[in-house]
């Protein structure tokens, strides 16, 4: 609810214990919702559970991580895209680096002898 906390602070007095700032600790955090997203988030709440604040913070965190997911991916697919873009290169300059059927056969024969067998049920 607005209007029942405490009084707006002056900027001398924003700053908490050993100077820090309230962007610095864990606080809580006032966030004004439209309705219908408000709708939205305490449907999710009650789908787990939980009260509001706990499944704002639950869906918070899961959208951060994801994020840091998709830019990780990212990073991935660039990586992969120069991988592909050098070896494209090399096959245009004639550096052409082929492996003959039988290594390859060799090399899966020998990763299949050293896997772990499954029992059948």
């Amino acid at each position: 609810m607005r209007g029942t906390g405490t009084a707006k602070r002056g900027r001398d007095e924003e700053r908490g214990p050993a100077g820090r700032g309230p962007d610095e600790d864990s606080g809580p955090v006032s966030v004004v919702l439209p309705a219908e997203l408000r709708e939205r988030v305490q449907a999710e709440a009650k789908k787990r559970g939980l009260k509001l604040s706990p499944a704002i913070r639950a869906l918070l965190s899961e959208r951060v991580q994801e994020i840091d997911d998709l830019e990780q991916l990212s990073r991935a697919e660039e990586w992969q895209r120069a991988q592909v873009w050098a070896v494209w290169e090399r096959m245009k300059a004639g550096d052409h680096d082929e492996a003959a059927r039988q290594e390859i056969d060799s090399i899966f024969d020998e990763a299949l002898r050293d896997a772990p067998r499954r029992r059948a049920r």
